[in-house]
């Protein structure tokens, strides 16, 4: 479908430059008369389209969704470019851990990936099958039996037939097979912190003594971007606050914010350590490496215009620039310098020149659904 409105922008915009209303068929008569004649009374007074100029009304300008942005010299400091690794933030991370030794049965649908909350069931240990029998039936057969033993001597010991170090003797009983019970009711695994399960360590039915690593949890938001950067040149990124950062395969630029000012010592050595927080992205995985900005000052003041501007034609960088207070556009050839990946910065324009910074697609649809066809002319 995107395809087809191409098509019929392109369309639209060829009848346009090639015909000017309904009257497109008179005015070819009215000049085949005039030539029958050999001039025109109003010969000389003939519309006609430069080379380069395209032609957008600004009605169709907005449906189209194209804007220009008037150019105004910037701050714009070359950046540091450097290489980043997503990596998992610590403090967001949760192990899940055996409460007791015995086989592991995990819940339906527990897997790497599967969402938890904090606390949620995601399995538990059994010891059924195993030496000494199901610890947990029999910590409840023992639990149930201590009960009725407590509720019986109660009675008795209203009526003087139980002295009160043979009840307490009872209830330190039903006490010790609560607390067994509560191991055994421990046998349930659940998550430590809410999120994404990364990994399992075991699969269903392997053995775990009390307080192995059954599995991670990796919670909401605990992506962690490291960026090394050599020590020589950590100075000139020092207390940065962002950072502007692109992944293969993914269009736009994500801001990353600094988690400190200070750079901490790299694995790498001769290299300085920057952290930074991401936020929630699909397709993004510890390991995952991207190209990242640093921002350095160094005060200059440059003409920029944001990436998406940028056109290439025949090898050669473009800009379209729309002429104020009307509604042609041209094509402008640029020199672009350092980008930090958002803006990039171009020489070949004039501050207040108006650019095309959204909707570049549709205005060189317009501009070639505009070219002359040979033996073609647009003098009428």
């Amino acid at each position: 479908m995107k395809y087809l409105s191409y098509i019929f922008i392109a369309a639209a915009f060829t009848v346009a430059g090639c015909g000017h209303g309904s009257g497109l068929d008179h005015d070819h008569d009215h000049n085949m008369h005039a030539d029958e004649h050999g001039h025109d009374e109003h010969e000389g007074e003939g519309h006609e389209h430069h080379d380069g100029v395209i032609e957008i009304h600004d009605h169709q300008a907005e449906e189209l969704g194209i804007k220009v942005t008037e150019m105004v010299p910037v701050e714009f400091g070359a950046p540091l470019t450097a290489s980043g690794e997503v990596i998992y933030n610590p403090s967001s991370q949760g192990f899940i851990s055996a409460p007791m030794s015995g086989k592991v049965s995990f819940d339906r649908g527990i897997a790497p990936g599967a969402k938890v909350t904090r606390g949620s069931r995601i399995g538990r240990i059994t010891t059924d099958g195993m030496a000494g029998g199901d610890q947990l039936k029999a910590a409840r057969i023992e639990y149930d039996a201590a009960k009725k033993e407590v509720d019986r001597l109660a009675a008795l010991r209203a009526e003087g037939f139980v002295t009160v170090g043979e009840y307490n003797q009872a209830v330190a009983n039903l006490e010790r097979a609560k607390n067994s019970l509560s191991g055994g009711a421990g046998s349930v695994i659940t998550a430590p912190v809410s999120g994404v399960i990364s990994s399992l360590a075991v699969g269903e039915g392997g053995y775990v003594n009390a307080g192995d690593i059954v599995g991670e949890v990796v919670g909401d938001g605990a992506l962690t971007l490291r960026v090394d950067v050599p020590v020589k040149e950590s100075a000139a990124v020092a207390g940065v606050r962002t950072a502007n950062v692109k992944f293969p395969g993914i269009d736009t630029v994500v801001e990353a914010t600094a988690m400190s000012g200070k750079g901490t010592a790299s694995p790498a050595p001769g290299y300085v350590s920057l952290y930074f927080a991401l936020p929630p992205l699909d397709n993004v995985v510890a390991g995952s490496f991207a190209e990242v900005y640093l921002p350095q000052d160094n005060g200059r003041k440059v003409l920029a215009v944001p990436v998406d501007a940028i056109t290439d034609r025949m090898g050669q960088k473009m800009v379209y620039v729309k002429e104020a207070d009307e509604d042609h556009y041209q094509r402008v050839p640029v020199t672009t310098g350092a980008t930090d990946g958002r803006l990039v910065e171009v020489t070949g324009i004039n501050p207040g020149d108006l650019v095309v910074t959204e909707g570049v697609t549709f205005v060189r649809l317009a501009e070639n659904a505009g070219a002359t066809p040979p033996g073609h002319t647009h003098n009428h």
